[in-house]
């Protein structure tokens, strides 16, 4: 349900990195710098990052009133009252949250936990508000027409299990704010991805890639879209000065680095998973609603921006999506290592400009050769090989589903 919005903020989040970027490549190639305007880029970027900023960076209270909303649906509660509430509790929680490292109202409320990176801790929250109305609220028969008499009523009704919801988020709030918890510390996760991006050695590098893309799976994307922003670590300036310095990047001394491989061949900057299933769909799907979804979001896909995708195929928290999202960008990475110790292709040593396509990475990050751009192809391939029989098994799933309503709305 929430596809929509994703979509609409990733495609203006594409629109600000790409367009609205002043070290982006499209805004270097077409030279918006002299081209544009300063009125039309201060125009573009602040309804971008606007948009950015109400759809994506607030994501999570759409999330927790829905996933009240529909857990409340479940025991004839009411719902619009459970979503309410949820609303109430994750706002509550993430403004204590960010109240720790920022005494700004405003840079308070925009919190971690309210980013669509963070909608873990949404869905639960509006999981549990829907069984505290599960438990404690009173059955509710939608009408189609009501009067004032019965809209007190349906207040009335859920007034209890309201209150619970919301000292259940008083004490929550009270205790991330006393004992000082980090929901979704930046702290841990930039210790984390540091050890990755630092790291020459594969035994580190593809396990935490595993361990990264395992929590995107899980609604918790911010390790991974930390590992997939440009790195300023020494090992990785170290490559690029050696790469300068002798003109190609064949015998840099950092060839592994985990930076390099996760951004060029693990995650081919954030469009490993997406672009190969959004291929997929178009090429191999029969499904015209999962075919709509998936042109819908090809533009932001090929451009770094899976959310719209990840909400409404959906990827996220899908049982048929774990083993190839958690496997193919480790898998990437192994075969990218293969081929650099025997010289088929060389490291990714330069930086790559904002708003690059994924599958562009390896070719600008090698300064323009062609192997690696070639050998990314066949990645690419080799990804979609992996993960077609996913997208089968959830056809067939879907088919026994769509079966399966119409025969109980037949024996109703």
């Amino acid at each position: 349900m929430l596809m929509p919005v994703a979509t609409i903020g990733v495609y203006f989040r594409v629109l600000r990195d790409c367009i609205f970027s002043p070290d982006s490549l499209i805004y270097n190639i077409l030279n918006f710098d002299y081209l544009m305007s300063d009125q039309i880029w201060n125009i573009g970027n602040v309804l971008s990052s606007g948009m950015v900023r109400v759809t994506l960076g607030i994501f999570g209270i759409y999330v927790a009133y829905f996933s009240a909303v529909h857990t409340a649906r479940l025991y004839h509660k009411d719902t619009t009252m459970a979503g309410i509430a949820a609303v109430i509790v994750i706002t509550f929680c993430a403004y204590l949250s960010g109240l720790g490292s920022s005494n700004n109202l405003q840079q308070a409320l925009y919190s971690r936990i309210l980013n669509i990176n963070g909608i873990l801790i949404a869905i639960i929250v509006g999981y549990f508000v829907g069984q505290i109305f599960h438990f404690f609220g009173k059955n509710h028969v939608h009408l189609k027409n009501e009067n004032i008499n019965t809209i007190r009523h349906r207040a009335w009704n859920s007034i209890l299990p309201t209150l619970i919801s919301v000292v259940a988020g008083l004490i929550l709030g009270l205790l991330i704010y006393f004992f000082k918890i980090r929901l979704l510390d930046s702290f841990y996760i930039k210790s984390l991805v540091g050890s990755l991006q630092n790291s020459n050695k594969l035994f580190v590098v593809v396990p935490i890639t595993m361990l990264a893309t395992l929590f995107w799976w899980g609604g918790i994307g911010y390790p991974l879209s930390s590992l997939l922003t440009s790195s300023n670590s020494g090992a990785a300036i170290a490559n690029m000065n050696y790469a300068l310095r002798h003109g190609n990047a064949a015998n840099v001394p950092y060839k592994y680095l985990g930076s390099s491989l996760v951004q060029a061949y693990g995650w081919m900057g954030d469009v490993c998973i997406a672009l190969t299933l959004t291929v997929i769909i178009l090429l191999f799907s029969h499904d015209k609603e999962i075919e709509s979804i998936a042109k819908l979001n090809l533009l932001p896909v090929a451009f770094g921006g899976p959310q719209g995708l990840a909400v409404g195929l959906p990827i996220i928290l899908n049982p048929l999506y774990l083993v190839p999202v958690v496997f193919i960008p480790a898998i990437n990475e192994l075969i990218a290592a293969g081929a650099i110790a025997v010289h088929l292709i060389v490291p990714s040593a330069y930086p790559v400009l904002r708003g690059t396509p994924g599958i562009l990475i390896a070719f600008f990050g090698s300064n323009g050769n062609w192997k690696c751009f070639a050998f990314t192809i066949l990645l690419f391939i080799l990804d979609i090989l992996i993960l077609f029989p996913s997208l089968k098994m959830g056809q067939k799933i879907n088919k026994e589903l769509i079966a399966y309503d119409k025969q109980a709305r037949y024996d109703f």
